[in-house]
């Protein structure tokens, strides 16, 4: 008996916390290879304050690491995402989870500007049909400031966006596994594991 009041204190505890806003301050830029980022997270009104950064150099010194260590080659395994996109219903679920999520998230201000492209015309086209409808949400706040540009013929992913938010990170927890227990993520999970070769 003694144990279920100290697992539902701990229950009660971890609960408590995850109710607590978290605010978190980024600036991150991805431009031909190269990145780099910057952010502040602050959490329980400030008492806990964590602060990230990263580098293309740090990045590309830790792939000359690790690309030194000989190995056997591995077979390439060509992953199929947009599998997941011919799942009946699973895009309408993508879309509804995003706009559950950004009236979730408090945004103070959010600036994005990215070029987004698969090297081919006809994937690309595919994917900004998923994309296009998804900046449009995304706008949605009066604080942001979203612009995707599609490259069809080169395969590029760059980016570069800053912002302020704040977000109760017990809710997004509740959104989150909700989405991904549900029967048209799981069967979109099988369709991109069966689109791998």
């Amino acid at each position: 008996m003694a144990f279920f009041w100290v697992l539902l204190g701990v229950v009660v505890i971890l609960v408590a916390l995850l109710a607590v806003p978290l605010e978190w301050t980024f600036n991150v830029r991805l431009q031909a290879g190269e990145r780099a980022a910057d952010s502040h997270i602050r959490w329980l009104f400030g008492l806990v304050k964590v602060r990230t950064t990263g580098s293309g150099d740090a990045e590309s010194s830790r792939k000359a690491r690790t690309s030194k260590k000989p190995g056997k080659p591995k077979a390439k395994r060509r992953h199929s995402p947009l599998a997941a996109m011919t799942v009946d219903g699973f895009v309408r679920r993508v879309l509804h989870l995003v706009r559950r999520l950004l009236s979730a998230i408090h945004v103070h201000h959010l600036n994005l500007n990215a070029r987004l492209g698969l090297g081919d015309a006809a994937d690309t086209g595919r994917l900004w049909g998923f994309v296009g409808p998804l900046s449009v949400l995304l706008n949605q706040p009066r604080a942001a400031r979203i612009y995707i540009e599609p490259e069809f013929y080169d395969e590029v992913f760059d980016f570069e966006t800053d912002g302020r938010i704040q977000v109760v990170p017990l809710r997004l927890v509740g959104l989150m596994l909700g989405f991904l227990l549900s029967f048209n993520t799981l069967r979109a999970f099988r369709a991109m594991r069966a689109g791998s070769q």
